[in-house]
């Protein structure tokens, strides 16, 4: 059984030291741009050589975090920023597939990582993402062990979040934070809106939306059997205490011994732990930041200090000095294999009183505190019994630390990148037409009927779409998660049999599997298009179109018709989370119908329940009409309305005004992302 790495968060130096000093295998970081923790200190250029320095004398990888969504505009200084990735990094961890194109191009060598917040949570998913160049794929939070296994046999390496915050939303899929306060999730800016009270329709719990952390130290041992690769722990937002307790357990667990979980949970929990998703327990897993959990952690923060505030000792140093008559001295220091230096320092002379000794000469080399290093063999070739000072032979020794630690940094920083000095152009490929087409997305029969006189394409999903005469004017929406891989995969195939042609995805399993049954496909928005770049790579993965994200401004969105025909989302109740676990089920039972969510406002948000997985969308409905929308596709999502409505809020985008309703939202178009 090959031994996981154990992969730490640094959202400091200190951070850094202690994930580094505490015994990690790699580091995660972000710089001053473009990392999805923008709140953490962070690291600017200086600070990442600084970091890339001790992460290299260590031999601990260093994995950077450029994984936000990317703008056209954006797409030039990112790429400059990967050429100073270049210099420190030994993977860039990814979520835009713009930029995993543009670390292709700029760093050819570079290893990939496809971010959590790619939504990968399935085996297409993972080769999909090993398609477009990723080595290794981080899962969705959310799988169970049997999903994992399946994930651990593919011909990708497999990293897997075993300590930290749990969000609620699936990572990658949430843009409540964007609709609400105008600060995207997905570029860093998380407001942590979920943490606020919310309540289930009983309204007995005020945290319906808190999750507990999540904790799998206890089960490593079942990660690293079933070939795990990585063990991420959470937490460049978090102290270095907490970055050095979580490591520590986690190398106890590795190495078979009991971990201290008593301390690890008083240094930062939200009444505890939960390992749900992955036993499939999902019964207990909420829980909120209690003034007992803080009062624990200011109890043990002193202690966790101690465990880094020495460097860690990691290699052996050996040491021979070579004394002659009229030569100066000759020291020749090793680690091993590793490495060697020979330099000269002062001329020996002839005792006064007694010459160097052995003894005395091992006594200047052991002084090694504050140094990675301990003192391995000595050994002192002084057969004319000449002398030299200890304060010359301190000397020596300082020498020898400096040269070694310049050769062990050389020895492991990465030789393999080579870097493209040229700039990735924007594409423009077609000229947008400006002749709009709507399509409507319904998710009861009533409403197909409604939405099929209309003579405009409609989208149904997957469950609905067996009970319906096949059309190319229906078009088949996959469901944002998929549970069973190979029941969807059936399920597809029958659709693809009865005659249905056309896919919206909103995964990259959905292009994999659609592409494979011979579908033709349409990118839906959880693919998070932000930029040109992606829309070629999903142009090259076989897509006909695409729908943007809701985040990005309605300029930037026209311009994505530069490569592919491209639209977004004008009417609707705009989605916001999507959940594993039901908030309402967990806590007060099924209701099955009219479930809803309030915020501390008293505002009613709906929780739409899709089997498997369930929606958080906006209380207020977009609402567009008469106002700048995308030329060429128009997407419009239906909820509970009638198949009146549906045709009166049809009339009145094609006419420009009429009937809109009370509590309406332009959304982010207008100042969304991309400005």
């Amino acid at each position: 059984m090959r031994r996981p790495e154990i992969l730490a968060p640094a959202g400091s130096m200190e951070a850094l030291r202690a994930a580094v000093y505490c015994g990690a295998d790699a580091v995660y970081l972000g710089g001053t741009s473009y990392s999805a923790r923008a709140s953490a200190t962070n690291f600017d250029p200086e600070q990442l050589a600084e970091a890339s320095e001790l992460c290299r004398l260590y031999g601990v990888k260093l994995h950077l975090a450029v994984n936000t969504l990317l703008t056209d505009p954006e797409l030039p200084a990112f790429q400059e920023y990967l050429r100073l990735a270049g210099l420190y990094a030994d993977a860039c961890i990814v979520q835009d597939l713009g930029a995993v194109r543009l670390v292709r191009e700029i760093l050819p060598d570079m290893e990939i990582h496809a971010s959590t917040q790619m939504s990968v949570h399935s085996p297409s998913g993972a080769m999909q993402a090993a398609e477009l160049g990723c080595s290794r794929v981080v899962a969705a939070r959310e799988m169970s062990a049997s999903d994992l296994q399946k994930l651990c046999a593919l011909p990708i390496e497999t990293e897997v979040f075993v300590h930290g915050a749990l969000c609620m939303s699936v990572s990658g899929q949430c843009s409540f934070s964007a609709l609400v306060g105008g600060r995207s999730a997905n570029r860093g800016c998380c407001a942590q809106a979920c943490r606020l009270p919310w309540k289930t329709p009983n309204g007995k719990n005020p945290t319906a939306l808190s999750l507990k952390d999540l904790s799998l130290v206890e089960h490593v041992q079942a990660l690293a059997e079933m070939g795990v690769d990585s063990l991420k722990i959470e937490g460049r937002m978090k102290r270095p205490e907490y970055v050095a307790a979580a490591v520590t357990a986690l190398r106890m667990a590795l190495d078979g011994q009991q971990p201290d979980m008593d301390t690890l949970q008083a240094v930062f929990s939200r009444s505890g732990f939960t390992d749900g998703y992955f036993t499939g327990k999902k019964q207990d897993m909420f829980g909120f930041r209690r003034k007992e959990d803080v009062l624990a952690g200011n109890q043990v923060l002193g202690d966790l200090a101690r465990l880094y505030e020495k460097p860690r000792t990691v290699r052996a140093l050996d040491f021979r000095l070579t004394l002659e008559p009229g030569k100066p001295a000759c020291m020749l220091v090793s680690a091993g294999e590793e490495g060697y230096s020979r330099f000269y320092g002062d001329v020996p002379q002839v005792p006064q009183k007694s010459p160097l000794t052995q003894e005395i000469f091992a006594k200047s080399m052991q002084k090694l505190g504050g140094t990675p290093y301990t003192c391995g063999n000595v050994t002192l070739d002084n057969p004319d019994s000449l002398f030299l000072s200890s304060a010359q032979c301190n000397a020596m020794r300082r020498r020898a630390v400096e040269d070694m630690t310049r050769i062990l940094i050389g020895n492991n920083r990465p030789e393999y990148i080579r870097i493209s000095d040229e700039n990735v152009p924007l594409p423009e490929l077609r000229t947008p037409s400006d002749a709009p087409a709507y399509r409507l997305h319904v998710r009861t029969k009533g409403q197909l009927a409604a939405a099929l006189e209309t003579g405009e394409i409609v989208c149904i999903p997957a469950g609905l779409a067996a009970g319906c005469t096949p059309s190319d004017s229906i078009f088949v929406e996959a469901p944002r998660i998929i549970a069973d891989e190979g029941a969807y995969r059936e399920q597809l195939a029958d659709l693809k049999a009865q005659g249905f042609s056309h896919l919206i995805c909103h995964n990259l399993a959905d292009i994999r599997i659609g592409r494979e049954l011979g579908f033709t496909l349409h990118g839906g928005f959880g693919l998070n298009v932000t930029n040109r770049l992606t829309v070629l790579s999903l142009r090259e993965m076989g897509l006909q179109d695409v729908c943007a994200s809701i985040e990005l401004r309605m300029n930037r969105i026209t311009e994505l018709g530069h490569v592919l025909p491209a639209g977004a989302i004008v009417y609707g109740r705009l989605p916001m989370m999507l959940y594993r676990v039901c908030p309402i089920r967990s806590q007060e039972g099924c209701r099955k119908r009219d479930c809803f969510l309030t915020d501390r406002t008293g505002r009613k948000f709906p929780l739409l329940c899709s089997g498997n997985y369930q929606e958080l969308v906006n209380a207020d409905i977009l609402w567009l009409a008469g106002k700048a929308m995308p030329p060429e596709l128009r997407e419009l999502y239906f909820t509970d309305e009638t198949p009146g409505r549906i045709r009166e809020v049809l009339d009145a985008y094609r006419n420009g005004s009429g009937h809109a309703p009370e509590g309406r939202t332009t959304g982010l178009y207008s100042r969304g992302l991309g400005g």
